[in-house]
């Protein structure tokens, strides 16, 4: 795991202190080298920071270019299959010096072109020179599982790891999107090819962007989300699992994600995994304990007595997989220090407050480990969250008095206080265990009965606000400016929650959980790998018939079912919590007075994007704690954004430009 960056201008000559700016930018990266390259004739730089995870020696430093220096690259990110590449371009005749995946990278492209990505099983970012061809190829993994911006001004191309190193280095004009600030006031992040800069943008998973001489950019798309479950194979695949006695399903998938799991142990250092305790990272945990024939270390985030902490069941998987099982318990004070760190640690706005838990387990995991294995992807491809079952129910009721009924009940739900929601569903679940931020997702509820469509009904539970609240709360001539996203296309699929999915592993999950996770994870030099994402074992999750997934209202059934094999299963059987953060709790306690200083009027004011009566108004309702119109998350969205602002461009206001066609 790395950070990268370079420039490529080709009018013009280049000092090697340019690009030592941007590598020193994004240092947290890569600790343990760093390298910087002038090549093209002095048209083209390279920089690399480096954490050594494959092949420790100085065999593995970047830059790196094949040994007729022909084609150089700057990688982050890890080829898990890279040894069985490597022996097949070995019978081939191709020698290697190292054991580093770098050079397998080169070797691979040297032979099959860009196509050999095809081949790659792993999580990667990386930009190729071929000297030959004189252009520049920016690639980015399947899933988006490792970052990479560019901006292409004044003749200049640049290109980064994080939006720091073309900030701090002059790449970018630091003139907001309106498109994607509405974007984010919405959803909480920000999708790509956009970024929170209008002249900075975000190459897109599954894509390579090749420049020429000229800078003029070609894109081609060598893998696409949407194969899972319209792709060449899927529907044959999906006929053939049908087919499967119940207990060989199980084996095919178990098998999948066993070796998917195992590929993501590949490492010459020590390996950890992040143990919530719930379905998906007890999974990771069990699998890989009773495979690799080691001992795992695991690392957990609790909040003491709250309805979020879930330390005592990552405690009781850890003792029963043997685990060495490391824990933090996030005080007011840290969550404090953290929250005031964020628009550092994340480098662009990111909405979601599990940045601070997700951090805070990494910092613990660094001090033992520098691979921690997350479960982020699982909830996406085997129907895990709450609300595919909720959406998908309602959009297929045909009957109008069953649908009359949803919209009765959420209108009864959006008259009631949210501290008396709150109390009344305490006390139905009679102590048991239940969705923690239950005001929040019955918010949501109500938005998606008053729906329209089936894409409306689904994105009013996927957003924290609607369209219209997210514009009231900006400044009426940036508004104006701000193109509106699209709504995405549903794929066919085997159900219409398919389609739910898709939309989340195209959309949430590159912009929110695995940016999120990146960040929080390279802030303290981690790196954090995502077993779950593995294209080849995708495939079978998202061909698997919806009972599957979705059975009974609980989803993730087989997940639930190979867990038993190892588990009671009756140990798993309450709601999803992962690393969520009370920041409700946090908003209306210790962080009370910065939310105020960070939403000031004159703060809003020079920043130019927000309306500062509206973000007043709003913060003050959630504050009075009696407008259940108002939710913490959507709260903790528009500080996020505020203090983002505050913190990258200082007193200089924000210039918001013209709406960039996504």
């Amino acid at each position: 795991m790395c950070g990268i960056a370079g420039i490529f201008a080709p009018e013009r000559m280049l000092e090697l202190k340019s690009i030592l700016v941007m590598i020193n930018a994004i240092s947290h990266r890569g600790p343990d080298d760093s390298g910087a390259q002038i090549i093209a004739g002095g048209t083209l730089g390279f920089g690399h920071r480096r954490l050594s995870i494959l092949d420790l020696s100085l065999l593995g430093h970047q830059p790196m270019s094949t040994p007729d220096r022909k084609s150089w690259i700057v990688y982050n990110g890890e080829i898990y299959n890279f040894k069985e590449i490597r022996s097949e371009l070995q019978r081939l005749g191709i020698p290697f010096t190292s054991e580093s995946d770098t050079e397998v990278i080169l070797a691979a492209y040297a032979q099959w072109g860009l196509g050999a990505v095809e081949r790659f099983r792993g999580m990667f970012a990386f930009a190729l020179w071929n000297e030959d061809e004189r252009r520049l190829h920016l690639c980015r993994d399947r899933f988006g599982v490792k970052p990479l911006y560019y901006s292409v001004r004044n003749g200049t191309l640049a290109f980064a790891s994080e939006l720091r190193a073309l900030n701090l280095a002059g790449h970018t004009s630091r003139t907001v999107d309106p498109s994607s600030a509405l974007e984010f006031l919405q959803y909480g992040y920000i999708s790509a090819p956009k970024s929170i800069f209008e002249d900075i943008r975000a190459v897109r998973p599954g894509t390579i962007i090749s420049f020429d001489w000229t800078l003029h950019g070609t894109v081609s798309e060598y893998w696409s989300a949407r194969e899972l479950y319209d792709g060449r194979g899927a529907q044959d695949l999906r006929a053939e699992l049908i087919r499967l006695p119940e207990e060989q399903v199980l084996d095919r998938v178990e098998s999948a994600l066993q070796e998917a799991f195992n590929y993501r142990m590949v490492a010459d250092v020590p390996v950890g995994v992040f143990l919530s305790g719930g379905i998906d990272s007890s999974l990771v945990a069990a699998l890989l304990a009773s495979n690799s024939g080691r001992k795992l270390k695991t690392f957990t985030i609790g909040y003491g007595n709250s309805e979020f902490d879930e330390t005592a069941y990552a405690r009781k998987v850890a003792d029963l997989i043997g685990a060495e099982h490391s824990e933090f318990i996030v005080s007011s004070e840290a969550a404090l220090d953290v929250a005031m760190q964020l628009p550092n640690i994340a480098d662009e706005p990111i909405g979601d407050s599990s940045l601070i838990p997700t951090y805070l387990v990494s910092r613990l995991a660094r001090n033992q480990v520098k691979v921690a294995l997350s479960a982020d992807g699982a909830d996406e491809l085997f129907g895990g969250y709450a609300r595919y079952s909720y959406c998908g129910d309602y959009v297929q009721r045909r009957s109008r008095f069953l649908k009359g009924l949803y919209r009765l009940s959420s209108e009864m739900l959006d008259r009631l206080p949210a501290p008396l929601i709150s109390k009344g569903y305490k006390l139905a679940r009679l102590g048991g265990a239940g969705f923690a931020g239950i005001e929040d997702k019955l918010r949501k509820f109500v938005r998606m009965s008053r729906a329209g469509s089936v894409s409306d009904a689904y994105d009013a539970l996927a957003s924290e606000r609607s369209m219209a609240e997210s514009m009231a709360l900006m400044k009426a001539s940036v508004v104006g400016r701000a193109k509106i996203r699209s709504p995405t296309t549903m794929v066919q699929g085997g159900d219409i929650r398919d389609g739910f999915m898709h939309w989340d592993l195209s959309h949430y999950l590159p912009g929110d959980l695995l940016t999120k996770v990146d960040r929080a994870s390279m802030a303290v030099s981690l790196e954090a790998r995502e077993p779950f994402l593995d294209h080849v074992s995708a495939q079978i999750a998202a061909a698997l018939p919806m009972d599957w997934k979705i059975r009974g209202g609980k989803g993730k059934f087989i997940l639930r079912r190979i867990l038993q094999r190892r588990f009671p299963i009756s140990f798993f059987d309450r709601p999803k919590q992962g690393f969520s953060a009370p920041v409700g709790q946090w908003l209306r306690g210790p962080l009370r007075e910065a939310l105020w200083q960070e939403l000031s009027a004159a703060k809003i004011q020079l920043a130019g994007v927000l309306d500062p009566a509206a973000v007043r108004s709003m913060v003050g309702a959630f504050l009075q704690s009696d407008n259940g119109a108002t939710s913490a998350a959507g709260v903790w969205m528009t500080l996020q954004l505020q203090q983002w602002a505050n913190h990258w461009l200082g007193a200089t206001p924000l210039r918001v430009g013209q709406a960039v066609t996504a």
